[in-house]
């Protein structure tokens, strides 16, 4: 049992009985009094979880709001007080996307409520019993154009089978996979940069070596990087790092990459007072080449973009910057570096454990939605015949070759 830390909220070795004898709560209706008192005792239930992430931390959450994005945090609480379970969504404007290799074609435009890896539960309560009543009350909030969302779902967990496998989720949602199941890569970092090296294969030991000197040793290139985490450092981090993001194929073909807005300097810039960012710039003959940005908190650094200018894809610029990021963290005494959501042959060479993933679209079934729900899973099934063959026949990776080359060259 996680310790509590309010008498109204008091330590219990028992778990909650059968029946309904636990209520989800909505922490924006409770007043300000109750709401003081459960939120140190949720931080603590968050910070000795084994299963939580930097997005189920209520201060990183609220830290994203603005005009248009809001957070719900749900509690369940057992009659003794007791804390069994945590849910938070981050909810945004979105989209019901259509999409063709990736490129959207048409989009229904909704508000959805994200959540992810899942709710956490306290140790001994069952999937089963508790969520049922929170997606029922879901259910009966969502409005005619809001979803909700499962980011990263790790499919052995209590809550990647609950959603796949309980029937009585599926009488109320449609379950549509947003693309397919993904290894997530992460690096458990050791004590020392040589032992990390020690763990990668020997071919790709080879590589990094290889590109390293291919750099560090070119008499006509001065290399250096920087480390970002401070407030005052935002802007130019910011700044820098779009000069960079805006020639990737990532922006001009997708409109990815980072941006240097208002919304994100508030951002970063709060995240930095907190001790999270860390972002990191390398330098080639005075001018940026490549950007790696993340948080670290808990003991994980997040990394959340990345980018590198084409014009130095010969130097892989960009995996000098992942390993001097490596180094970094590994000096810093970092436990652990998770790339995120998706797979690629970079992540997989640079990576030393892995878990399996999904995310998932959890619709209700309600008119209209249904009606997309349905729709959107017959063109994500023709989308993937499509992208099967292209594949097989080495069509697919040809034309995305040309497109991020064409995207890379604009004027």
């Amino acid at each position: 049992m996680i310790p509590s830390q309010s008498e109204s909220y008091p330590e219990s070795h028992s778990l909650p009985p059968s029946g309904k004898e636990w209520e989800w709560q909505n922490l924006d209706r409770l007043d300000a009094a109750a709401r003081a008192r459960i939120l140190p005792v949720l931080k603590n239930f968050i910070q000795h979880h084994p299963d939580a992430v930097m997005d189920h931390d209520p201060d990183w959450l609220y830290i994203k709001r603005s005009h248009d994005k809001s957070v719900k945090l749900f509690v369940c609480c057992a009659m003794d007080g007791t804390l069994c379970g945590y849910a938070p969504f981050f909810v945004h404007p979105s989209s019901l996307s259509y999409e063709l290799f990736g490129i959207p074609l048409w989009e229904y435009r909704i508000r959805r409520y994200t959540i992810t890896a899942g709710p956490l539960l306290q140790q001994g309560v069952a999937a089963e019993k508790v969520l049922p009543d929170l997606f029922d009350h879901l259910r009966g909030t969502l409005g005619p154009r809001e979803t909700l969302f499962a980011l990263g779902v790790e499919l052995d967990s209590a809550f990647g089978q609950f959603i796949r496998q309980y029937p009585g989720f599926h009488e109320k949602y449609h379950l549509l996979p947003s693309g397919r199941a993904y290894h997530r890569r992460l690096i458990a970092l050791p004590e020392d940069f040589d032992q990390y090296m020690q763990g990668l294969s020997r071919n790709t030991r080879k590589d990094i070596r290889r590109t390293l000197r291919q750099l560090e040793q070119d008499p006509e290139i001065m290399v250096s990087y920087r480390v970002f985490t401070t407030p005052e450092e935002v802007p130019e981090f910011l700044s820098l790092a779009q000069s960079v993001s805006d020639k990737t194929y990532q922006h001009n073909l997708l409109g990815l990459g980072i941006c240097d807005s208002a919304e994100t300097r508030r951002n970063l810039t709060i995240a930095a007072e907190n001790g999270w960012m860390r972002s990191y710039l390398l330098i080639c003959n005075g001018e940026p080449v490549a950007f790696q940005h993340g948080y670290l908190h808990g003991g994980t650094y997040y990394a959340e973009k990345t980018g590198y200018d084409p014009a130095w894809a010969e130097k892989s610029v960009g995996t000098v910057m992942q390993i001097y990021r490596v180094r970094d963290l590994i000096d810093k005494g970092v436990a652990q570096l998770d790339f995120l959501y998706g797979d690629n042959e970079k992540k997989r060479s640079l990576s030393n454990t892995y878990r399996e993933e999904q995310n998932f679209h959890l619709i209700p079934r309600k008119f209209p939605l249904s009606l997309f729900a349905y729709s959107l899973r017959g063109f994500n099934a023709f989308s993937e015949l499509i992208g099967d063959f292209m594949e097989k026949h080495g069509l697919k990776s040809r034309i995305r070759r040309i497109l991020r080359k064409r995207s890379t060259n604009q004027d």
